[in-house]
């Protein structure tokens, strides 16, 4: 019996299986059908005549742009500019759905969202703008922090690359398929208090309170989603060596003073961090519950493995529920590097509170 993952929620289930018993994805269809992609394998001189006939796209574009006077644009400058419609070129219409080498499925809408599922969910993307410009397909990550495009030569076969190292170069092929059959599910989260919406942002819930993370924050599997009081997101981009994470915690307590919220602050916190210091205390209020929000810095400890030693800082919100009994922890951080910076997207989420 062959074993697969169905492309939409990933749950491992037999590939003769008519529906995967965890979202209704029709996989035997998909895997058995003449429908499914038909992959070529990679092979090492596949990629020397990639490199070598970009070598020569980009000559021939060179001749182009100096023959017009014009200078030359780049993937990163293109997406500032305004988009190109329709989704379509020398009428091949490249919306659809395509499958990737690791049976990732990328869904290409025709109202110019991309949809893009992941067998680790944690990378699925939803709702990113795609569009074309000079024959070249660009689609928009958030949680990878690139743009990746790929030349249409052939309608039915894409290879999406990056300038970015986020993104490895991945051929995708077409398949009859509709996109309504994915656009219709949604990817279960890891964290069973956590929800991932249609837009790719998530709903979380914690005593009570629900916040929303933007679509950047992802929810790897971890040793959190087997915890009823804690839960983490994060949010990485690993060409610039950055990380920024929220922590989300709850136990029993009773109401705050500065002093105690403080020293249950510093409690909390060096769990997570060394050479931790706490300080600039203001009070605040989520959801009628008054609390303090305190400034963090300090490095990252050993729990952290490959990140153990990076500096950090940002602010650790604390308030007393009165309805549950509880103290509510709320850790925003990021490296102080600030190659990117989360810090309005931290104060989303406060104000998203609910």
């Amino acid at each position: 019996m062959k074993l697969v993952n169905c492309p939409i929620c990933g749950k491992r289930c037999s590939a003769d299986t008519e529906k995967c018993p965890e979202c209704g994805f029709e996989i035997r269809q998909y895997f058995k059908s003449d429908n499914g992609p038909q992959k070529r394998k990679k092979q090492p001189y596949l990629m020397a005549v990639c490199v070598l006939g970009m070598a020569l796209i980009f000559f021939l574009i060179s001749l182009v742009i100096l023959a017009h006077n014009t200078s030359n644009v780049g993937p990163d400058a293109i997406i500032k500019e305004s988009r190109v419609e329709p989704v379509s070129v020398n009428n091949n219409d490249v919306s659809g759905v395509y499958s990737g080498d690791d049976n990732e499925i990328l869904v290409l809408n025709s109202d110019g969202l991309a949809y893009y599922y992941c067998i680790d969910i944690q990378y699925t993307e939803l709702e990113c703008p795609w569009y074309i410009k000079d024959d070249t397909v660009y689609i928009e990550f958030s949680r990878l922090h690139c743009v990746i495009f790929a030349k249409i030569d052939d309608k039915n076969e894409l290879i999406f690359k990056s300038d970015s190292s986020n993104w490895n170069p991945e051929l995708f092929t077409r398949i009859n398929l509709e996109p309504e059959q994915y656009l219709t599910k949604i990817p279960a989260t890891n964290d069973p208090k956590a929800t991932l919406n249609r837009d790719g942002t998530i709903s979380y819930t914690n005593d009570g309170t629900t916040y929303i993370l933007p679509k950047m924050f992802m929810d790897f599997k971890d040793e959190f989603d087997s915890k009823e009081d804690s839960s983490c997101f994060i949010d990485q981009d690993t060409q610039s060596d950055y990380i920024a994470s929220v922590v989300f915690h709850c136990s029993e307590g009773r109401e705050l003073t500065l002093p105690i919220a403080e020293k249950l602050a510093q409690i909390f916190a060096s769990g997570f961090y060394e050479n931790l210091t706490i300080s600039n205390s203001t009070k605040l209020e989520i959801c009628g519950h008054q609390g303090y929000r305190f400034k963090a810095t300090g490095y990252l400890n050993k729990g952290f493995t490959t990140r153990e030693g990076y500096e950090m800082d940002g602010s650790i919100i604390i308030f007393y529920n009165e309805s549950t009994g509880n103290n509510n922890y709320i850790m925003m951080s990021q490296t102080s590097n600030r190659s990117l910076d989360d810090t309005e997207l931290f104060e989303d989420i406060l104000k998203s509170a609910k």
